[in-house]
């Protein structure tokens, strides 16, 4: 990002990801006194492009209880925003402002810093009900021991195997035959047709991962029952998470971010559904409706912070 403000680059130079700060070294770093920023989880600083975000995992019994969730595995944060003040969403969706994220487990415990975050999806709901925001961990991805470098995308039964480490045209290879392969158990599990609308010209159909690759685990990313075969209406609409299904009968979802018109032109109406739901699928179906569906991908593009 350009253009960052004074305080801004100060936390950027300063900060140190994984370690852990108190809110009186946070107050210090913004030039504030402790009391400006006692009980907030949103901190901003008049004139500059930051917002922190003060998470706690484990909130007081007369706090709101706000959803907020840490995975560290594949570095993302999921967060509820203030139920009445929404300046939070509105300057995230700007993609003007850096966010630093500050996470502990019970309050009157130093915060963990795990960097800055962009946002990947956002749930825009009306006052008195909690936004959501999925953010990628980026900094702290990059940081952080990469576990599974010895580890091939390839699987021997379900289960991963360890190899040595490889050049990146070698890591490409194994990457490329790992999707080969999982698109190939796809179709098999999904009987070489789309989940949906039966097509089965393989030419056109896409497996669609459920749970998305960046947030998912190296077997998650493998396993065939993260999976739906989809023609490409059915596929953008669903990655985009304007269409969703059930996991207990695999009935069709639609979001209400289209109209019905939009609906009708693509001939998609609530009668449709999956041909099967088969076992293991559910919980990632359970993911997607959950973190995906009806979140607006558009408004804030990791691409946006990180190609600038």
């Amino acid at each position: 990002m350009v253009g960052n403000t004074e305080y801004t680059n100060r936390l950027i130079s300063s900060l140190q990801i994984g370690e852990q700060y108190t809110s009186s070294q946070i107050a210090a770093f913004l030039g504030v006194e402790y009391s400006s920023i006692l009980r907030k989880g949103v901190i901003t600083k008049s004139g500059e492009n930051l917002l922190i975000l003060l998470i706690n995992l484990k909130k007081n019994i007369d706090a709101t209880q706000y959803i907020d969730h840490v995975d560290l595995v594949n570095s993302i944060l999921f967060w509820e925003g203030q139920k009445q003040n929404q300046y939070a969403e509105k300057y995230i969706r700007s993609g003007a402002y850096e966010v630093f994220v500050f996470v502990h487990d019970i309050t009157k415990t130093p915060y963990t810093y795990y960097g800055r975050a962009v946002p990947i999806r956002q749930f825009m709901m009306p006052k008195g009900t909690p936004c959501k925001t999925v953010f990628s961990l980026y900094e702290y991805s990059n940081e952080k021991p990469t576990i599974n470098e010895r580890t091939s995308l390839l699987m021997d039964n379900g289960i991963p195997y360890s190899v040595p480490q490889h050049t990146d045209k070698e890591r490409t290879i194994i990457a490329r035959t790992a999707q080969g392969q999982y698109r190939e158990k796809a179709l098999e599990l999904w009987g070489n047709e789309c989940a949906v609308s039966e097509v089965s010209n393989p030419r056109i159909l896409i497996a669609s991962h459920i749970k998305p690759w960046r947030e998912s685990s190296n077997e998650e990313r493998v396993d065939p029952y993260n999976s739906l075969i989809l023609s490409p209406n059915y596929d953008k609409l669903f990655d985009l998470g304007y269409i969703s299904f059930k996991p207990s009968n695999g009935q069709i979802m639609l979001s209400d971010h289209l109209s019905s018109s939009d609906w009708d032109k693509l001939h998609i109406d609530d009668s449709q559904s999956l041909r099967q739901v088969p076992n293991k699928t559910d919980m990632y179906l359970h993911y997607h409706n959950n973190y995906i569906f009806n979140f607006n991908p558009e408004q804030a593009s990791i691409d946006q912070f990180l190609c600038v």
